[in-house]
């Protein structure tokens, strides 16, 4: 299993390609602007075909490429159900961005532990609310790997001061994260990698939005 991340959109956010050449299968995590092309590329040189797209929530930095991906491959979207309305109805809010976001209507809707798999790799959905109703994080307890969207970050944590957002819930979320093997690597939704281990403040940190 390889995994290749592509930075877009106005703040940067990350889309992962998880490729299995093994089985000849790979998924996409999140889809920020202008990413689309570069990734399906790296797709085709690899000889993999995308099976699925995951967004980890439903804010539009994450989403701005998902409806042209999902034509382009004709691979299935998953988003949890908690943030599925996010992704039928896309908006800017609170931000006056004159950006005009494709609607998707989700095909699968994900629950915590469900399960996507490429190949003989099988990522757990872990829900994590707080900094929105429906974040999710991918997990691969083989693989220690970690996707993580915009719940954890190296040296920090995703904003709860848009609608949705929870302090309580996402440091519920988080003290979830931080019980995970210290060498699990964690691939967040914006910035570098990082792991479990190398986030020791997880467990007792209080949390405030940034």
């Amino acid at each position: 299993m390889h995994i290749y991340s592509f930075a877009g959109g106005p703040i940067d956010a990350l889309c992962y390609l998880v490729a299995d050449e093994r089985s000849g299968e790979a998924i996409i995590i999140d889809a920020p602007g202008d990413i689309a092309g570069e990734v399906l590329e790296r797709a085709r040189v690899l000889g993999v075909r995308v099976t699925a797209i995951v967004a980890t929530h439903g804010h539009f930095d994450h989403i701005l490429d998902l409806a042209e991906l999902k034509a382009r491959t004709g691979a299935p979207v998953a988003v949890h159900r908690a943030d599925a309305a996010m992704l039928e109805r896309p908006s800017t809010e609170p931000f006056p961005l004159p950006i005009e976001i494709p609607a998707v209507i989700p095909d699968r809707l994900l629950a915590e532990g469900d399960t996507v798999t490429i190949g003989a790799v099988a990522f757990k959905v872990l829900w994590t609310p707080g900094h929105t109703p429906g974040s999710i994080c991918l997990h691969s307890e083989a693989e220690r790997v970690l996707f993580t969207g915009d719940t954890l970050f190296a040296g920090g944590w995703g904003r709860t001061d848009l609608p949705g957002g929870s302090v309580d819930d996402l440091e519920r979320s988080l003290r979830r994260l931080g019980g995970l093997p210290a060498d699990t690597r964690v691939f967040p939704g914006h910035g570098p990698a990082t792991t479990i281990g190398r986030e020791s403040w997880l467990p007792t940190q209080g949390l405030e939005p940034e």
